[in-house]
């Protein structure tokens, strides 16, 4: 069981650098999302720099995903890991973090930002469902 969350940071860790971010490389040059990739701007109370707060997060949800990974219905693991980005476009970023920090649910509507959010996270998820796997002999 420990190695299944070791396993979840790890390979959520890795999807937060080489998928999410550029996804966000991708969205930010194409004029659909305002964030910049790998960006050490500081966020948050503590100030954290941008990225190291979107590795932690992602390590997070990658705890989440190895906690529910063996619940999940037979199916590719990708479209595992694009559901579970979806839903977390849906429940964390659109309407927790949104209640939490007093802004506006399913970022006001704006059809850019909904898709690009929607975008980065599925990507993140495919990217951590099929790092789970991958590193399931090492860790």
């Amino acid at each position: 069981m420990l190695s299944d969350l070791l396993r979840g940071i790890a390979a959520a860790a890795i999807s937060v650098l080489f998928v999410h971010q550029v996804i966000v490389f991708i969205l930010h040059k194409s004029g659909l999302w305002p964030g910049k990739p790998y960006s050490t701007a500081p966020v948050g109370p503590l100030g954290v720099p941008t990225i190291l707060n979107s590795v932690f997060w992602g390590g997070v949800w990658g705890v989440v995903y190895a906690l529910f990974h063996e619940m999940l219905p037979a199916a590719p693991t990708w479209l595992h890991g694009v559901t579970f980005g979806c839903l977390m476009a849906v429940f964390s970023n659109s309407l927790l973090v949104p209640l939490l920090k007093r802004q506006p649910l399913f970022f006001d509507f704006d059809v850019k930002k909904l898709v690009s959010v929607f975008l980065i996270l599925s990507g993140f998820g495919a990217g951590l469902a099929l790092l789970y796997e991958a590193l399931r002999p090492y860790i």
